[in-house]
């Protein structure tokens, strides 16, 4: 009996023991990890009692209860004695704060070191809620007159967000950035800078800042801006949609303290989000009151290429040469054709209707999706045909489906739209934003996916604003402000997508007409408007393409000077003839690196009410070689593989071939072999057709029949 009473109460306690808390039977686990004893900051039973996620991880194990606590318990501030709460002793000591910041371990190693013997240290061990003694001293100067934490850590969020409540750290942010941002540092600098702000306010006019510089710098937008205002006025920094002309609702992406003649920004680009600055028009204003006040001029990104993943080097042709045809790419048909004919370029239309009708491509531009027509992937794929063969795409983007008026320039749906062809695109509201997530779309999957266009022509003989860029009945200084806007909107959606992509702005033939044409503007003057105005706003790089006729248009003898026609840089037409001088003007007045191309060349083939085949071929070879031996031009695009009934009707045959590819006209041999080294058997007869006696290097200045393979 005495026996089965002994095995009873083991029995019991033993039950006793595995029911109860978990110190009950684990009170002494050992304090010492890697030879450190923590036994000062760490008691094993008081940490698996207050830490069960800890006590479940370990298992009982004592050892990885004190390896947890040193390698990660000590980062979290756990607590692990009752005597001792690191963060109690980390806000009592503003000392130590300094020294280790938000290390917590070291705070720890510091109370088991020297910390416990101190009577500060016992002081602070336990029971500090709140941080004691804000650091306000840095480098030697004291800003406690200008500075409080509380205040400062409550007023910005963004330092809260990255500093904690590590005061030393905000007080650095403060005295590094928030003085230059002018961030009042306590209650008593926000009612003196919302004062100064006031008063300055009142004295700054809406050009106070001129800005001069927005670039795109990694993922940053970097602005710059001239002022003549006093030092310590806080500038705001304002990116809004370009057709605001306000600041008043806006909120700004930057601000900084004028301090001397110049005041700098950095901005994030936020690429391709809903806060993407990419297609901004940038202001700097000022606070007035509870309001922003505009006090600049407007500007926008000049190098949207550094945002662009694509920087392929620009596409060149197999075959070297300048020759190039205005065709259709649309179908094998026509790449192969454009392949036999030893098309070094292809010239193709692409009006954008025939991606804004129609749907099955999914993009995401600036965080919203937008459905174009999967059209766009069957281009992307001739595109990639045709850069396997070796020949450069230029495409040519307008728009001339009326029916689609929410694209189009508000002022030109009210305007007599029976001579319209193409029409201005939408600049003005935010209807714009699908142009620019379409071109960003184009500019995207025309270049990857072993596509590659390289030049890119925005709209059809711009400086004709009746028939080919309609804006309605606006006042010319209108007019130049549309076509620039578009034309940035175009540029910077393609180029962010490939850096080295051209865009090009069109003219027609009637360079420096002496007289008013209806309809159109002197191409000579619109491309001076719009190079000023490009300046006037964030200049960006611009090419020309022109459009060389004879002159008369339907006369294929372009080796004759028409009555309009001067060997001058101010003639009132260019043709292929005199080309040279204009090409030579564009660079001299724009820059070296303006590209010129001439992608629209039209020869005829009938005129006067005869059959003038022979004189096309001539003009076709005359026109080629004017181009291949002039350093100023890229590329000449004979217009067009075939004829098109509606020019017919109008009196122009321009095709090389006639109805279809099975009429071919004598033009088209002297096309196909002029840039081989066989030129010479199918040009000869050119020479007859031009003039007695005549030959290419008397023609063609710096002729050379050896270029050819």
């Amino acid at each position: 009996m005495k026996y089965l009473k002994k095995i009873s109460v083991t029995f019991i306690l033993a039950l006793l023991v595995l029911r109860a808390p978990y110190s009950v039977y684990a009170k002494k686990g050992t304090t010492v990890y890697k030879g450190v004893n923590y036994k000062r900051v760490y008691n094993y039973s008081y940490y698996m009692k207050h830490y069960p996620k800890v006590r479940e991880l370990c298992g009982g194990d004592d050892r990885k209860a004190i390896e947890y606590f040193v390698t990660k318990g000590m980062s979290k501030q756990h607590q692990a004695i009752k005597s001792f709460d690191v963060k109690s002793y980390r806000y009592g000591n503003p000392s130590l704060r300094k020294k280790y910041r938000l290390n917590y371990k070291k705070y720890y190693l510091h109370y088991m070191k020297k910390g416990y013997k101190t009577s500060k240290g016992k002081a602070t061990r336990t029971g500090i809620r709140k941080l004691q003694s804000p650091i306000t001293v840095y480098q030697g100067k004291d800003y406690k007159n200008t500075y409080n934490y509380n205040y400062y850590r409550s007023h910005n969020a963004d330092v809260r967000k990255k500093y904690k409540d590590d005061d030393y750290g905000i007080l650095i942010h403060y005295v590094t950035y928030g003085i230059k941002e002018g961030r009042p540092g306590n209650s008593r600098e926000a009612a003196r800078l919302a004062a100064e702000s006031k008063t300055s306010a009142d004295e700054i006019r809406s050009d106070s800042f001129q800005i001069n510089s927005v670039k795109i710098s990694g993922s940053k937008v970097v602005a710059t801006a001239f002022n003549t205002v006093s030092n310590g006025v806080t500038a705001y920094l304002f990116a809004v949609p370009p057709y605001v002309n306000s600041v008043s609702k806006a909120a700004p992406v930057a601000q900084s303290v004028v301090s001397g003649a110049t005041v700098s920004f950095t901005a994030p680009l936020n690429l391709n989000t809903s806060s993407s600055l990419l297609q901004c028009k940038f202001y700097v204003g000022v606070k007035d009151g509870n309001a922003y006040k505009l006090a600049s001029n407007a500007w926008y990104i000049q190098n949207p290429e550094a945002a662009a993943g694509n920087t392929a080097a620009f596409p060149k042709s197999s075959r070297g040469t300048k020759k190039g045809l205005k065709s259709l790419i649309g179908t094998s048909t026509y790449i192969n054709k454009i392949v036999e004919l030893n098309c070094s370029h292809v010239i193709a239309d692409f009006p954008l209707e025939i991606f804004l009708n129609g749907g099955g491509l999914h993009y995401t531009y600036e965080g919203k999706t937008y459905e174009f027509s999967s059209s766009i992937l069957s281009y992307q794929s001739c595109l990639r045909q045709l850069r396997e063969k070796g020949v450069v795409v230029t495409g040519v983007f307008y728009l001339s489906d009326r029916s689609l008026s929410r694209f189009i320039l508000p002022s030109a749906l009210t305007a007599d739209l029976s001579r319209s062809a193409t029409f201005a695109l939408n600049s003005a509201n935010a209807n714009r934003k699908e142009l620019e997530a379409l071109f960003s779309c184009l500019g995207h999957y025309f270049t990857s996916g072993g596509a590659l266009m390289g030049n890119w022509i925005f709209g059809n003989e711009s400086n004709q604003y009746r028939t080919y860029c309609n804006c309605g009945d606006v006042s010319y200084a209108t007019y130049i402000k549309h076509f620039c806007d578009s034309f940035r909107m175009f540029n910077t959606a393609v180029k962010s997508q490939y850096a080295n992509a051209r865009t090009y702005i069109c003219f027609d033939h009637n360079w420096n007409l002496s007289f008013n044409l209806s309809g159109s503007y002197n191409a000579k003057n619109v491309l001076t408007s719009f190079a000023a105005k490009l300046k006037e706003e964030g200049n960006v790089h611009f090419d020309v393409a022109l459009h060389p006729y004879p002159a008369p248009e339907q006369d294929p003898r372009v080796w004759r000077q028409g009555s309009l026609v001067s060997m001058t840089e101010n003639s009132q037409q260019y043709t292929p003839m005199n080309i040279s001088y204009v090409a030579k003007y564009i660079k001299r007045t724009y820059g070296n690196d303006v590209h010129i191309i001439l992608p629209e060349t039209g020869i005829n083939s009938y005129y006067g009410g005869r059959n003038m085949e022979s004189e096309q071929a001539a003009g076709i070879a005359y026109a080629y070689y004017k181009t291949e031996f002039d350093p100023n031009i890229d590329m000449i695009g004979i217009h067009r593989e075939k004829d098109d009934p509606s020019e017919n009707s109008a009196g122009f045959h321009l095709g090389i071939y006639s109805s279809s590819f099975s009429n071919p006209k004598k033009a088209v041999n002297v096309f196909k072999y002029m840039d081989t080294k066989s030129y010479s058997k199918y040009t000869s007869s050119c020479l007859g057709t031009i003039g007695s006696g005549a030959t290419w290097s008397s023609l063609i200045s710096g002729f050379n029949g050896g270029r050819f393979r």
